[in-house]
């Protein structure tokens, strides 16, 4: 149970259905929150911000590994559903931007019109378009000739197929 748990959240290679993504997905974005709330109080605070309002080292970690954890699950989903690769490097890209940027210091105020913002959420709909098919393509046929399933092949196991 507990490898599975580690290679649904940790694991780029595999598949999941629709249902898996969405709980995981959710659990990504409840501990995401959660965390960040509970690593950036006081009782974290580090007096050797570089920048005011950035977020802790620890909050940064946290977000971090949920980011990872929201892109691991978002790209086997787009594995199950037979959607070209670079939807998931996409999301990867735009995830990590993100995360790395408010790390350090930016996208703090992501409603205050500014250029700032703006590349936020031009990185934030640049994702969009990876939730979108997660969340509505059905999943494909299980196909030997498929990019992916060679892939993984190649690399020595077909890896977790969590499907329900």
């Amino acid at each position: 149970m507990t490898t599975n748990v580690i290679d649904l959240f940790l694991s780029l290679k595999g598949r999941i259905d629709r249902q898996v993504w969405w709980i995981g997905m959710l659990a990504a974005f409840v501990a995401t929150m959660v965390g960040i709330g509970l690593f950036n109080r006081d009782s974290f605070d580090e007096s050797a911000n570089a920048v005011s309002g950035a977020p802790t080292m620890a909050a940064f970690i946290w977000a971090a590994l949920c980011g990872y954890a929201a892109t691991s699950l978002t790209v086997k989903r787009l594995n199950d559903a037979a959607c070209p690769r670079w939807l998931g490097q996409l999301f990867a890209l735009a995830g990590a931007t993100i995360v790395i940027g408010w790390g350090l210091g930016f996208f703090l105020h992501p409603f205050v019109l500014n250029g700032e913002s703006a590349l936020f959420w031009v990185l934030a709909l640049s994702a969009v378009p990876a939730l979108i098919e997660s969340a509505a393509r059905p999943s494909a046929p299980d196909d030997p000739n498929r990019q992916t399933d060679q892939l993984d092949r190649a690399q020595g196991a077909p890896g977790p197929d969590i499907r329900s």
